[in-house]
């Protein structure tokens, strides 16, 4: 019984240290994986080795993208709108064009004119009593 007892810990002892040999190879190989898949290093120490062939490629590239012809759109049809039912035509559109040119200016004129105006009924408006009208005694006659 004491030479059971003696094996089982000497296998416990062997499993036990084969586990930390195991463990050990196992952080060994993840610190592997780690600067493996490292790529930030990997490309800076690329770009500090080759400096010339990097900038060089960057420049390339750079000038390569910018002879690529941007996307071309193709020009939509506008939806047809109440308004655009009622717009004048193009051969129209000079005489319009005119008429509006005077009603904008018409307005730019007429501005201040109509602001004074309506700032006057406003402020007449504002200043008025408002009480109510006592009621009228109806006449005997």
């Amino acid at each position: 019984m004491a030479e059971q007892s003696q094996r089982d810990e000497e296998r416990k002892s062997q499993l036990i240290a084969e586990l930390e040999r195991s463990r050990a190879g196992l952080a060994r190989d993840m610190r592997g994986v780690r600067q493996g898949l490292d790529v930030g290093s990997h490309v800076k120490h690329a770009i500090l080795r080759q400096k010339t062939l990097w900038f060089t490629g960057a420049a390339v590239t750079g000038w390569l993208l910018s002879r690529i012809p941007g996307r071309l759109k193709e020009p939509k049809e506008k939806p047809q709108t109440l308004l655009s039912r009622f717009m004048p035509e193009p051969k129209e559109a000079k005489r319009s064009g005119w008429l509006l040119a005077l009603l904008g200016l018409a307005g730019t004129l007429l501005k201040p004119a109509v602001t004074s105006f309506l700032t006057h009924k406003l402020t007449e408006f504002a200043t008025r009593d408002h009480q109510p009208e006592p009621p009228r005694r109806a006449s005997r006659y």
